[in-house]
């Protein structure tokens, strides 16, 4: 029999953080990214290869300087507002809501992202363990369509990433419905629907072992398996 249980979190029950010009809040951290974060209930501690999730903004004209990765794969959805890019991937390039960016880190790469704009800029972070160590870095820009699940990661898409995870951001119309029936966390960007029978809206984070969401609204979604 199909197992409906469905943790939730909700987004204003985590402890405001941040570095620099971003404000966040950390959702998602594995213990395999931070051995401290095992002692935390009010979080998830993701699953598998999906080891972090951060949810925020860039304030108006600031954001992150220049820093390293390495050995990561890095999905960034931009909500609203826009994020310049520079470094050694993408640099200079300019990600627009709603959009993708998309990195894999690789053998090491630095970058920076700053908010060019006057208003806050709306993110979420999503970091992978890459299907192999020490792979080329690269990256790429995604554009959404709104009337559906974009896979940006893993999965069956030819021109995404490989990775042992997929990792889809798109909206679910209203008066729609979307079945998950494995493993997954999934975090609501915008709107409101019921998922297993339970009201989520805006900033809750589902997990579970198999997913059913009926929109209420056009609901924004980023869901991971």
């Amino acid at each position: 029999m199909k197992d409906n249980k469905l943790r939730v979190i909700h987004r204003k029950d985590i402890p405001l953080g941040g570095f620099a010009g971003i404000v966040e809040k950390q959702m998602v951290i594995s213990p395999k990214l931070m051995p401290g974060a095992l002692g935390r209930k009010d979080i998830s501690h993701g699953f598998s290869d999906f080891i972090y999730l951060s949810t925020g903004y860039f304030k108006p004209n600031d954001g992150a300087p220049l820093h390293p990765h390495e050995n990561v794969d890095i999905v960034t959805v931009v909500l609203s507002g826009n994020i310049a890019h520079a470094g050694t991937l993408g640099n200079g390039t300019k990600i627009h809501a709603p959009e993708v960016q998309v990195q894999r880190a690789g053998t090491g790469m630095r970058h920076s992202e700053m908010n060019p704009d006057d208003g806050n800029a709306d993110f979420v972070q999503i970091w992978f363990i890459p299907p192999k160590q020490g792979l080329i870095p690269d990256y790429q820009n995604i554009i959404l369509k709104d009337e559906k699940l974009t896979t940006v990661l893993g999965g069956n898409c030819a021109e995404c990433f490989d990775n042992n995870m997929t990792c889809k951001v798109g909206n679910i119309l209203a008066n729609n419905s979307l079945e998950c029936n494995q493993h997954f966390i999934a975090l609501i960007t915008e709107g409101d629907a019921t998922a297993n029978g339970i009201s989520v809206s805006k900033g809750d984070l589902l997990e579970g072992n198999s997913l059913h969401i009926e929109a209420i609204s056009k609901t924004g979604m980023v869901l991971i398996y």
